[in-house]
């Protein structure tokens, strides 16, 4: 298997996370890429090997996988497919504690945290994160670049559009429906379906706007 590198587009909490499961898990890791001049480094002795133009050589990418460390969905998006236009490959990283059906399948550049757990049949798409404790149970689909914090419950067959975000402690129903680009606020119970693009928050969850 090729080393891994992780790119710190945020703050580092992301990153971080995601490096720890590389090491609970045995995956080599080469080091790290700088999003920006103050990102700060995901572990005590991780090596720098440079910044984001490093998506650009050919060379760099024929040696390493690559995951994009943020919780920032468009960044995520937008970085992973920068690394693949110029023919990278994304790496798909899991907590050795998190469950994973067998039944289930799960997209590349994709991070699976600490006791996380996706059920049978359900699909979660490209660069995801389903973040620690939160569970996506049987015949979901999660499209590319959802976003799932900590401690998110989704029951069965919900569907989750692209790039959306599901806040802190969430849950969700069966048989929902989440549209692209939808904000779910930290805690907030979704009975309802929810519009591309719009926020919810509260129990159960109200549209606060668009």
């Amino acid at each position: 298997m090729k080393s891994i590198v992780i790119i710190n587009a945020g703050t580092g909490g992301q990153a971080s996370v995601i490096l720890d499961a590389c090491l609970a898990a045995g995956l080599p890791v080469a080091g790290w890429l700088a999003g920006t001049e103050t990102t700060r480094n995901p572990g005590a002795n991780l090596a720098l090997l440079g910044d984001l133009s490093l998506l650009e050589s050919s060379e760099f990418l024929a040696r390493h996988h690559i995951i994009v460390g943020t919780g920032n969905g468009e960044f995520r998006r937008t970085l992973s497919q920068r690394a693949l236009g110029h023919g990278g490959s994304l790496v798909t990283v899991r907590h050795p504690s998190s469950v994973v059906s067998s039944l289930a399948t799960i997209g590349s550049g994709t991070f699976l945290a600490a006791q996380s757990v996706v059920g049978p049949h359900s699909r979660v798409g490209d660069f995801c994160i389903v973040n620690t404790g939160s569970t996506i149970d049987h015949d979901n689909v999660l499209a590319d670049g959802v976003n799932v914090s900590p401690g998110v419950h989704f029951a069965g067959n919900v569907h989750c559009g692209e790039d959306a975000f599901i806040g802190t402690g969430a849950s969700v129903v069966p048989g929902i429906r989440i549209g692209a680009r939808a904000v779910i606020g930290a805690g907030a119970v979704v009975i309802r379906d929810v519009a591309e693009g719009a926020t919810v928050v509260g129990n159960p969850a109200r549209p606060l706007g668009r």
